[in-house]
């Protein structure tokens, strides 16, 4: 695939002396929304692989590079470019040093265009330390896109392959910071690199010849191939003899000489078709040669072709990848790695078994469209699917902030309009007409989908990279870019509002008189998690769904890297459901953001009180504490218990840090030398006791109140084993059943405790060396009673230890987001309910000090005729609050503002019901014996369901620095 380059080269001869030519923009210092899932969200061009097979590094067109251990696929650092709207920071080409120790990454630089006509030259390699993070050095620059790089084996030499006729190759020398050769005597791009074991270099471009290079720069050859003119990848046997050429636009793959270039076998895979070979390798020993690319068999599967000895064998697996794969690499210790452009990427062992697989979490948002795309008439519910066209449908409700399984289309929903205008060459085709006439779309750029208006009066058309609204006239009114194909496109029934199904998997809502982006949706097709936001920043979203979006700051310089803070550690100043809620029905957002803050002024009695920053301009002021460790290692091992850590302090908005805590395995300890916190460049020592077994120590800074974004170093044990104690648990069960209100009373609160506290005292002896509970029931659970049992818990725990918190009752969410959690004695009345309530904060900031691990279970959100809306707790909302920090692990019984059911054919709450339920089922164990929070959020979901037809579903949340733990056993 050709990517697009600037077309004036002219000026080349002054190509190693850009500097002197003017000065570069420096980044855009806009604060930046990007969606932040753990795993690519476009396709991964390029992979590399450290010599020893222990790391896998990917890029993507989602502008990141992410560093995984390809022994378990843990994510350990993902790394950041100057990013710009658009296409600017996609990056197409990674590798990784033989050493594992340095990432060279490159693409469509940001600015680039700005950059060139100061210097000629606006692309750069990015060269990052594994260890630290940082950015070790901006190599270049050159004049175009850069397709691959690739280090010798000997990790001296660095070559790029660029884009575009009298572009060429670059190969910088150690330590990249000087000129580089240069050959430009290329008549098309460079897409193929590789280097020998002795040092040559080969190049495959699509002008039709493969090159070979000596150590110094020297061409020794250049040459056509058999199979066709259109080499794309080209690979160095192990042993240095044999290169092979892949052909991406012909049928058949070439094997040559690496001394001469002189052909010495074919490899026939015409059974393929066009197999559009975009990826090669040899297997470590040189046994196997293996190819993919863009061939999909019957089943839409993406195979890996073995050829060895002749003969070819097929490697897949039905778990992926499911897209054209763009790269191939070796594994030292035999198979092969593979990155897709679902995205996926995986590895399959030497036996072809699939070992390692991270897969596509976006929504696929293809054929969205016709009877595939369904909404409502006002555009504030859509029905769609997560998979292609409407496969796995799901409904998102703007108004309930709902997002639930559907397997039909609401009644009174409408779909797109396509066929009321004479338009055509609309759906995946180039030069979309009007009556013959050509509508203004870029001559490369190809119309994906078509929305007609009722009135017929204009339409809206998604192409490759933007959306745009003609009249039907056919001129052009408004033209927005987005950064990935614009899959589908529909009206709300009066025209005011346009929806668009973006390749990136967000739905995004414009307001049609403009063009002007209203609200966005990412939904996690994985698990199901999900996040609708404005283009400011103000958020909703599911339990645990929140970090899905990030705010994005490019460094002040290009040498800076930039820094990426999740939407959680901005929660207090962006969480606004209520501004969600209101966007599309206003269709503008400051007028969301002002009616619901006068909303939230009348409500709470504090009228001129409630601000809001503005991203744009306050969101730099209030930017987090950055905490890094300063080892020079990705992780420790030590076989003594006393261990020291470096790390250093960083607060980019300027403001005081106050404190660093420091958390193993999530929970949080007391180190044996004071945590400093103030800033500087020489690295502050933690000195600390560490279990002997495997752990991870996570710091996390903190500015007053609000937390940074944890780093986390595993410590792997080398010492003697110990044989495990059995923990101890500690319980405190609350249950409100008979409140003072009549409005409040509930049936079975008091019941569901104390019904659980007589499971969980099974336990004794059998998971738990000791079992102890307290049970606060109904007159017994004031205020104080709770507040001071929570406090005890801290006392009596030790970090082995398992506590459980279970409340049952009434919550509430008031207008200003805050939880409260309801008494006995609570009074309502809005001068009163915070003096009589718990706070969610005291909850949250007393499990956070409990230095055992901490289950959270909350039963808060049934219906009362006392509480305003019936059920006005918001879940979601609580348990994000509750994970962030807290380092626990939280149930709550219904998602959303759902209500929590309770009834006598159980004679408990569904949650209860279902719980006690899994404690007594020695099915739900698994062949362990054991039941792990993660079986048990999976059993609770499943069984809270089933028992209440669908109208409840529990949500689990747990801080990944905590570890997978177990809570009972039979």
């Amino acid at each position: 695939m050709s990517r697009p380059i600037p077309t004036l080269l002219v000026l080349l001869v002054l190509l190693f002396c850009p500097g002197q030519l003017g000065a570069e923009e420096i980044p855009s210092q806009e604060p930046q929304l990007r969606i932040e899932t753990g795993m690519h969200t476009a396709g991964i061009w390029r992979l590399g692989v450290s010599a020893d097979g222990k790391l896998l590094v990917t890029s993507s067109e989602d502008k990141t590079i992410r560093l995984w251990s390809a022994d378990d696929g843990r994510l350990i650092r993902t790394f950041r470019v100057p990013i710009s709207t658009g296409g600017e920071g996609k990056l197409y080409s990674v590798a990784i040093s033989p050493d594992g120790r340095y990432i060279a990454a490159a693409g469509w630089d940001a600015y680039y265009w700005k950059n060139y006509w100061s210097t000629y030259a606006g692309h750069y390699v990015y060269l990052f330390d594994t260890v630290s993070g940082a950015l070790a050095r901006r190599i270049g620059p050159v004049p175009t896109v850069i397709n691959e790089l690739e280090f010798s084996r000997d990790g001296t030499r660095l070559a790029a392959g660029l884009a575009g006729a009298g572009a060429g190759i670059r190969v910088w020398a150690e330590p990249f910071d000087a000129i580089p050769f240069a050959d430009m005597d290329y008549m098309d791009s460079v897409f193929g690199l590789d280097f020998s074991a002795d040092g040559a270099l080969a190049v495959a471009s699509d002008d039709g010849f493969i090159r070979l290079y000596d150590t110094v720069g020297n061409r020794l050859a250049k040459t056509t191939v058999p199979s066709g003119p259109s080499p794309r990848t080209v690979v160095f046997s192990p042993d240095g003899e044999r290169l092979a050429v892949s052909q991406v636009y012909r049928v058949g793959v070439d094997i040559v000489s690496a001394r001469t270039l002189e052909p010495i076998a074919k490899v026939d895979t015409t059974q393929f078709n066009n197999t559009n070979l975009l990826a090669a390798a040899w297997s470590a020993d040189g046994a196997t040669l293996y190819l993919a690319g863009g061939y999909a068999d019957k089943d839409w599967d993406y195979p890996i072709i073995a050829w060895s000895d002749g003969e070819i064998r097929i490697i897949k697996d039905a778990r992926g990848p499911e897209g054209g794969i763009n790269d191939l690499k070796a594994m030292p210790d035999g198979g092969i790695a593979f990155a897709s452009h679902d995205p996926s990427f995986g590895i399959f062992d030497a036996a072809g078994n699939l070992r390692l697989v991270h897969n596509q979490v976006t929504a696929d948002m293809r054929n969205k469209y016709g009877d595939y795309f369904w909404h409502a008439a006002d555009a504030t519910s859509v029905w769609f699917g997560l998979k292609l066209g409407a496969q796995d449908p799901w409904l998102f409700d703007v108004n309930r902030l709902s997002f639930s399984a559907a397997t039909s289309i609401p009644p009174g929903f409408i779909r797109p309009v396509t066929n009321s205008l004479p338009i055509e060459n609309w759906n995946n085709a180039y030069q979309p007409t009007i009556d013959a006439q050509v509508l203004a779309l870029g001559a490369t750029e190809m119309s994906r989908s078509l929305a007609i208006a009722s009135d017929l009066q204009s339409f809206v058309i998604g192409s490759d990279w933007a959306i745009a609204r003609f009249a039907a006239n056919g001129s052009l009114i408004w033209r927005k870019f987005t950064e990935s194909f614009v899959w589908g496109v529909s009206l709300s029934a009066d025209g005011q509002i346009a929806i668009a199904a973006l390749g990136d998997g967000t739905l995004r809502w414009y307001r049609t008189s403009d063009g002007a982006e209203l609200l966005g949706l990412f939904v996690n097709a994985s698990d199901h998690k999900w996040i609708a936001w404005t283009p400011k920043g103000y958020y909703a979203a599911s339990a645990g769904g929140e970090d899905l979006i990030g705010w994005h700051f490019n460094g002040k310089r290009w040498d800076d890297p930039p820094d990426f803070f999740p939407a959680s550690r901005f929660r207090d100043q962006f969480y606004r459901p209520d501004i969600v809620q209101l966007v599309l029905g206003l269709k503008d957002e400051n007028a969301a953001i002002e009616t619901a803050n006068n909303i939230v002024a009348q409500k709470t009695q504090k009228a001129g009180t409630v601000e809001v920053p503005v991203p744009e301009t306050g969101v730099r002021d209030i930017l987090p504490a950055i905490v890094e460790f300063a080892e020079d290692t990705l992780e420790i091992e030590t076989d003594k218990p006393d261990v020291q850590l470096r790390y250093r302090l960083r607060s980019p908005s300027g403001r005081e840090i106050t404190r660093v805590e420091v958390l193993i395995d999530g929970r949080p300890v007391t180190p044996r030398s004071a945590v400093a916190v103030d800033e500087g460049a020489d690295a502050k020592i933690l000195a600390l006791t560490v279990p002997p077994r495997d752990t991870e120590v996570t710091l996390i800074a903190y500015i007053g109140d609000q937390p940074g974004v944890p780093v986390t170093m595993p410590i792997k044990w080398k010492g003697k084993t110990q044989n495990e104690n059995k923990p101890r648990l500690f319980a405190l069960l609350v249950g409100v059943s008979d409140y003072a209100s009549n409005d409040l009373k509930l049936r079975y609160a008091a019941k569901d405790a104390s019904d659980l506290a007589v499971l969980l005292r099974k336990q004794e002896g059998v998971f738990y060396e000791k079992v102890e509970i307290k049970l606060l029931l109904d007159q017994a659970a004031t205020e104080d009673a709770i507040e001071i049992e929570l406090a005890k818990l801290r006392k009596k725990s030790a970090p082995d230890d398992n506590v459980v918190v279970f409340m049952a009752g009434h919550g509430y969410t008031d207008a200003s987001q805050s939880f409260y959690f309801l008494p006995t004695g609570v009074d309502m009345s809005p001068d009163m309910l915070a003096a009589t309530a718990i706070d969610g904060d005291i909850i949250r900031k007393g499990l956070a000090k409990i230095p055992g691990k901490v289950i959270l279970f909350m039963d808060a959100c049934h219906a009362g005729d006392g509480i305003e809306g019936a059920s006005m707790v918001d879940m979601n909302g609580l348990a994000n609050g509750f994970s962030d920090g807290a380092g626990l692990v939280m149930f709550a019984s219904s998602t959303g503002r759902d209500v929590s059911y309770e009834g006598p054919q159980w004679e408990n709450g569904a949650f209860t019901e279902a719980l006690m339920s899994i404690l007594a089922d020695p099915q739900a164990y698994g062949a362990d014996g054991k039941l792990s929070i993660s079986e048990l959020d999976e059993e609770l979901t499943t069984r809270v369901e089933a028992l209440t037809g669908g109208k409840q579903t529990p949500v689990m949340t747990k801080p990944g620095a905590v570890k997978r733990f177990f809570v009972a056993a039979l």
